[in-house]
């Protein structure tokens, strides 16, 4: 099993030893431990909801260019 699983963006990893969902266990800034806490099945946290996208913004979004891109600029070359 990983030492360290991943983990979804509310932090829920799963337990290697019980494969179930929890949020590991971990210390305060005073240095006293939070106890491991288990997910209930079934249970997404609004932080790994992901936004709906619509068929249409879908492909605009795989066309889009990269950010800082200006169309028609080619690269000096090296020469």
């Amino acid at each position: 099993p990983p030492v360290n699983p991943d983990k979804s963006l509310a932090g829920i990893a799963v337990d290697p030893k019980t494969l179930e969902r929890v949020i590991p266990e971990s210390r305060r800034p005073d240095g006293s431990l939070r106890k491991e806490i288990k997910i209930r099945p079934g249970f997404t946290p609004q932080e790994d909801v992901k936004r709906f996208r619509g068929t249409k913004q879908a492909q605009m979004d795989t066309n889009q260019l990269p950010k800082g891109h200006i169309p028609g600029w080619v690269a000096p070359s090296a020469a």
